[in-house]
């Protein structure tokens, strides 16, 4: 109850601040007032962002999902919410103790021939051990923090309770099913039944590749909220600097992982939706290694076909494409201003095609303020948002691509994530053009057989 009221607190300051300075906006002159509101968005994303890492549990979920989701937020936030995507502290072992008894037995331990108390690597539902087995195999031992079903529940209420003041804040249609989608995936994230099935679905996936490796599990050491698996030597994927000292190439490793995230969206409508560094390791080949599977998600039909749209109009420039691409996924609102929302798309898809990037993981404030689309939306993001809805699913697809392109920015800084993936696009369109025009007899196989 304390925790929940302490959540509160949190988000009632920040639109306390807000409200402030709305007051004073309407007697401060326009230049004032922006310096007043910018001020505000640094001070409450500060806020956040600490406020978020007392709390911990889901609301450091929630943390690391808006510093990727920034669709309409201030850059602030983003840059204010970043550090929760790495830096989130241990839990003592005693802690822990109960869910591996729950899980493995009154003597869990005694499973294995060593098990190591303190952890790889901690994250905001579960952190990771490394021990031995008896018959001597190395392995990871993810071990779900003890009663976060509960809490999870307890702070999701919380986020529902400040909902339609956010929806005051971005009066956007179907703005709940940011909510909605994130108790969806963190149903899925504590849930190890279905993360198991997802390693053994892309394990299949990926059965022809022997340059991506899924970990082995050990299914009689894994139990409800305790997983096992084989632990996988690497290099953590960002470090370019190790990654060169092994004589690995950063941008075939960046080449791979799009091709990896390609063949699961183009080809089989699925994707990891949480492509975060701490997820990846890199051996020399370059061979990636798959870590974390709570995040992998489908994607719907439209969402499919709209992105395909919007990826086919990115290679033509054909705007209207683009634009269709979006209608499709889902973007707008039903009686929302579509005239409104075409000329501003219009506006901000000619401003993009003149964007030149050289460095993609040293983008200037300039660039980040063409790319947000600022000046296009400037004076009428109320009336924008109005005509926008949040497209069912789009939740995991923006988190994907906003942390794929960041982590590809890292390893191939010429080409960036754009420069990988269109290339792999236009051979999967190409391939799905062939298929439709082609007849049945070419593309399915004779009823009689050879």
């Amino acid at each position: 109850m304390l925790r929940s009221l302490k959540a509160l607190a949190l988000f009632w300051t920040v639109f306390g601040s807000y409200g402030l300075a709305w007051l004073l906006g309407r007697v401060l002159p326009e230049r004032l007032y922006d310096q007043l509101l910018r001020r505000a968005h640094v001070k409450n994303a500060r806020r956040l962002a600490e406020g978020f890492m007392r709390l911990r549990g889901v609301f450091i979920k929630m943390g690391q999902v808006l510093s990727v989701l920034g669709t309409f937020l201030p850059r602030a936030y983003s840059q204010a919410l970043e550090k929760l995507q790495d830096q989130v502290p241990p839990r003592p072992f005693p802690e822990l103790e109960g869910r591996l008894q729950a899980a493995l037995g009154d003597a869990p331990l005694e499973r294995f021939r060593s098990f190591d108390r303190e952890p790889l690597a901690a994250a905001s539902l579960a952190q990771v051990h490394r021990a031995v087995t008896q018959d001597g195999r190395a392995v990871a031992v993810k071990v779900l923090y003890p009663g976060i079903e509960r809490l999870i529940q307890r702070d999701l209420a919380v986020l529902r309770s400040v909902t339609p003041m956010l929806k005051w804040f971005f009066p956007i249609a179907r703005f709940e099913r940011v909510v909605d989608q994130l108790e969806a995936m963190l149903a899925h994230e504590t849930d190890y039944s279905h993360e198991q099935a997802n390693m053994e679905r892309l394990r299949a996936l990926f059965a022809d590749r022997s340059d991506v490796v899924v970990p082995t599990l050990l299914e009689e050491l894994c139990g409800p909220g305790v997983l096992c698996m084989s632990f996988e030597e690497g290099i953590k994927i960002s470090d370019v600097k190790a990654l060169r000292a092994a004589g690995i190439e950063p941008k075939q490793v960046g080449k791979l992982l799009v091709e990896c995230f390609g063949r699961m969206l183009f080809d089989h409508r699925l994707f990891h939706a949480d492509p975060h560094p701490g997820n990846f390791l890199v051996r020399p080949g370059p061979t990636l290694i798959i870590l974390d599977y709570g995040a992998v998600e489908e994607v719907t039909a439209p969402l499919a076909e709209g992105m395909k749209l919007v990826v086919l109009g990115a290679m033509t420039r054909d705007d209207l494409q683009v634009l269709r691409g979006l209608e499709t996924m889902g973007f707008v609102a039903e009686g929302g201003d579509k005239e409104l929302l075409i000329r501003v798309g219009k506006e901000y898809l000619s401003v993009l095609q003149g964007v030149r990037i050289e460095d993609f993981s040293k983008v200037d404030r300039d660039t980040i303020e063409q790319l947000s689309g600022f000046q296009q939306t400037r004076g009428q993001l109320r009336e924008i948002m109005k005509s926008v809805e949040y497209p069912q699913g789009y939740f995991y697809v923006e988190r994907t691509l906003a942390l794929l392109f960041g982590l590809v920015a890292r390893l191939a800084p010429k080409q960036g994530l754009p420069g990988l993936i269109l290339p792999y696009a236009a051979k999967a369109f190409a391939r799905d053009m062939a298929a439709a025009s082609a007849p049945p007899s070419a593309v399915e196989p004779s009823p009689q057989g050879p």
